[in-house]
């Protein structure tokens, strides 16, 4: 098989995004497994032959949109940040934190699911999924650490597992499992819980 090429050329960038953007649509309609790589190449508009210069496999295609998506997700989740001082920031400001984690499911829920469940079975997806984990809790310790002669914090990295799964966990299952509430009353009250931690830890270490 051909090296798989880079593309430098306008033309050649743009054919490359065709060809992700037709697999996240198969992806999506199709599933996963339901999708090979001609299926791909003909939603393209570009020969199979094009398909393997840029790609040595549907997998490396797969994997490489997983890495675009959670960056995505990563950047829309912390771009209204705008402080890392606890004194300052409100229910409000953490409320809209949760809300950017709520809206970052929702960028791709369908191909978000079938990743999700493919990183059980699967180590080179699980290991994207843990590299988008590790920067999340490296932004979670940052936040801690410009805090840490205020706050109470025992095990600052345990606290940091803890905030991000919790957080995960309850937009995982209002996105895909479905609850029997509003998703505003599941991000007002996670709000609330992770404000009122902060304020308690800092009147604690005071």
């Amino acid at each position: 098989m051909a090296k798989v090429r880079v593309p430098k050329q306008q033309r050649s960038q743009e054919t490359k995004k065709r060809i992700e953007d037709a697999a996240f649509e198969l992806f999506s309609e199709k599933g996963i497994h339901g999708t090979n790589s001609r299926e791909i190449a003909d939603r393209a508009g570009v020969a199979i032959g094009s398909f393997y210069s840029y790609y040595k496999d549907k997998k490396q295609l797969l994997l490489a949109i997983l890495e675009n998506l959670l960056a995505m997700s990563y950047t829309l989740i912390w771009q209204d940040l705008r402080t890392t001082n606890f004194e300052e920031i409100g229910p409000q400001d953490i409320r809209d934190l949760l809300a950017n984690v709520f809206k970052a499911f929702d960028i791709a829920p369908t191909f978000l699911s079938q990743t999700h469940a493919l990183r059980y079975s699967d180590p080179e997806i699980n290991r994207i999924f843990e590299r988008g984990r590790e920067r999340e809790l490296a932004q979670i310790m940052m936040l801690f650490k410009a805090n840490e002669d205020r706050m109470n914090l025992r095990d600052p990295y345990a606290a940091a597992i803890i905030f991000h799964n919790a957080v995960e966990q309850v937009a995982h299952t209002s996105k895909f499992i479905g609850t029997e509430i509003e998703e505003s009353r599941l991000i007002d009250e996670l709000a609330h819980i992770i404000y009122d931690f902060f304020v308690i830890n800092t009147k604690l270490k005071n």
